[in-house]
């Protein structure tokens, strides 16, 4: 906990932990603090699950025009959750795969 506050206290406009198949967490300065469950999947290869994640986080802050700092920081809880569940979502799939092999955006419908 001293670690995230010092992290936060850097400037870092959110801090994304992830946890494997027990989800992701999102932490920001303001104080919002947000929490998604992975999803289970039978795991196949976990390669490229690390990477799927952040490009997962990229595009859906993206969708929510959400690449600044300012605009980080006005994202709500049902944002984060959105966001998070979606990043959990892609990771999923990359596991229930061979390789390292993310998925098409087209292939994380809710």
């Amino acid at each position: 906990a001293a670690a995230l506050r010092q992290w936060l206290g850097a400037g870092p406009a959110a801090i994304v932990i992830t946890r494997g198949g027990d989800g992701l967490t999102v932490r920001t300065p303001g104080g919002c603090e947000v929490t998604v469950p992975g999803r289970r999947v039978e795991v196949v290869d976990t390669i490229g699950a690390g990477d799927t994640v952040n490009a997962a986080l990229l595009h859906r802050l993206d969708a929510h025009d959400a690449l600044s700092p300012t605009a980080i920081a006005a994202l709500g809880t049902d944002d984060w959750r959105d966001i998070l569940g979606f990043a959990a979502r892609a990771a999923a799939v990359t596991c229930s795969r061979a390789g390292a092999e993310p998925p098409y955006a087209t292939e994380l419908a809710p």
